[in-house]
């Protein structure tokens, strides 16, 4: 057994230095969440990533135009009423009166102002009210709140009218929201399946306990820590899951390589230190192979070129780190001052079936093991036919762009968008060409982007209007 390995000698000075090593790592733990606190996760100024032709455009617009996000309120009559009817046209005015009032609004457009006919469904029975949220994203994050609230009051005053708002700012801050109840339930659901999981694997509460102590250290000192190198590379809310995810389950990992060996070097007759430090020795080493292949692996995200890829990766590369660092520092100590007990807590009925004998195998999976080998052929096809129903899924599988299809239709907002997208088809989210050059209004460009609308409407697979908008350098149009 190699003892001068780097996990050797840190195993064995932890399992040495057991309240150094543990209050040591907690302190870690704690210093890094006040810190993720206090210095807080930046996130994106916008959603765009810049790739490709796509990104060259986006990133004229963010650099010539003033920051806004563009908002909508859907106004629509019932079954055989008009978008001029009496109802409507109350509704569209107290829409128009709430949102103006809202402070960085600007531009509110009246679908009654000549000019504004696109505002006006082909069936004459819906109308939108659209107007302009001024800032970056952190500044309509914080602003579009009242404004959303002033909009369901309308729709709360208006019963007889269908009152809706979807946009960058409000739709943005819906599936933020969306995305942290979904780590919440995350949350709720992971810790107490991957609890049984253990239970079932050791039989005994205090063994099941360590490798989840681990996954959930290694998680909350990462959700700080990842706090710093946001400043540089902006994470939005799914890097959290990430970490999460990834966290509990190379915690839970490599605190299992430990436990297993040091379970068999006391079945062998070693003493309780003697145990932790072979198994520092040996599954210490493994757990540093291990993690420093799945940093590598996960750092394949950076070839993306996508911004939301390189905060995945960062994020997975910071987690594995801190989980490795704790199974390699905290772990022995752990293990060391518990001893015996780690067995404590014992499930009566699991821990007879996972109780291992003689030989160091369960005789739960001995009994099952003495199954297959008595039915090689049968077991084979079982396991073959178990598989392929297992990855049935993935058959159908395929790849596609990404966009507002996948986002969960219980949301709200993407209630009012699909019937938005109903009633104005292609209208929400626009097709955007960003013609950049010296001066976007010669008439040569002038004209040359009119004929390019044509062109697109002719073939009848784009709707109109067609809107030009030049950027105050008159650099970009």
């Amino acid at each position: 057994m190699e003892t001068k390995t780097f996990a050797a000698r840190a195993g064995r000075w932890s399992a040495q230095h057991r309240k150094t090593a543990i209050f040591g790592w907690l302190a870690f733990v704690l210093v890094a969440f006040v810190i993720g606190g206090v210095v807080g996760v930046k996130k994106p100024s916008n959603q765009n990533d810049y790739i490709g032709q796509s990104g060259r455009a986006d990133r004229l617009m963010d650099d010539h135009f003033p920051k806004h996000a563009d908002e909508n309120v859907l106004v629509q009559a019932r079954d055989g009423g008009s978008a001029t009817g009496p109802q409507v046209r109350a509704a569209v005015g107290q829409v128009m009166a709430a949102v103006s009032r809202e402070p960085g609004v600007t531009d509110v457009k009246s679908p009654y102002t000549n000019g504004n006919e696109g505002q006006i469904s082909k069936d004459g029975r819906s109308v939108l009210v659209e107007f302009k949220v001024n800032g970056d994203q952190d500044r309509t994050d914080n602003l579009i709140d009242p404004i959303v609230a002033s909009v369901t009051k309308v729709k709360a005053a208006n019963p007889g009218v269908f009152v809706g708002q979807f946009g960058d700012a409000s739709a943005n801050k819906a599936l933020s929201k969306s995305f942290q109840d979904d780590f919440q339930k995350a949350e709720k659901l992971s810790l107490p399946i991957t609890l049984v999981i253990l239970v079932l694997a050791f039989g005994a509460l205090v063994a099941a306990g360590v490798p989840l102590l681990l996954g959930l250290t290694a998680v909350m000192a990462t959700l700080g820590l990842v706090a710093l190198p946001s400043q540089i590379i902006p994470m939005d809310d799914t890097v959290s899951s990430i970490i999460l995810l990834v966290g509990l389950a190379v915690g839970v990992d490599y605190t299992l390589f430990y436990l297993r060996r040091e379970r068999e070097e006391k079945r062998r007759g070693a003493g309780k230190l003697e145990a932790v430090h072979t198994a520092a020795a040996t599954s210490g080493r493994a757990v540093l192979v291990s993690g420093f292949t799945v940093m590598v692996a996960m750092a394949g995200m950076f070839f993306a070129g996508g911004r939301t890829f390189t905060a995945l990766g960062v994020g997975a590369i910071m987690v594995v780190a801190v989980a490795m660092i704790g199974s390699v520092t905290v772990v022995p100590a752990i293990l060391a001052w518990l001893g015996d007990r780690v067995d404590k807590g014992r499930v009566p009925i699991v821990h007879r079936l996972v109780n291992r004998g003689g030989n160091g195998e369960s005789r739960a999976w001995n009994w099952l093991l003495g199954k297959v080998l008595r039915r090689p052929a049968i077991s084979a096809a079982a396991a073959v036919a178990l598989l392929i129903v297992l990855a049935s899924p993935a058959f159908g599988m395929h790849t596609v762009l990404t966009g507002t299809d996948d986002l969960p239709r219980k949301l709200e907002v993407m209630k009012v968008y699909d019937r938005m997208q109903a009633a104005f088809p292609g209208g929400q989210i626009p097709a955007v060409v960003a013609v950049e050059a010296d001066d976007v209004t010669t008439p040569q460009i002038v004209a040359a982007t009119k004929r390019m609308g044509d062109e697109a409407f002719a073939t009848g697979k784009m709707n109109g209007p067609l809107t030009v908008t030049v950027s105050p350098d008159k650099h970009v149009a």
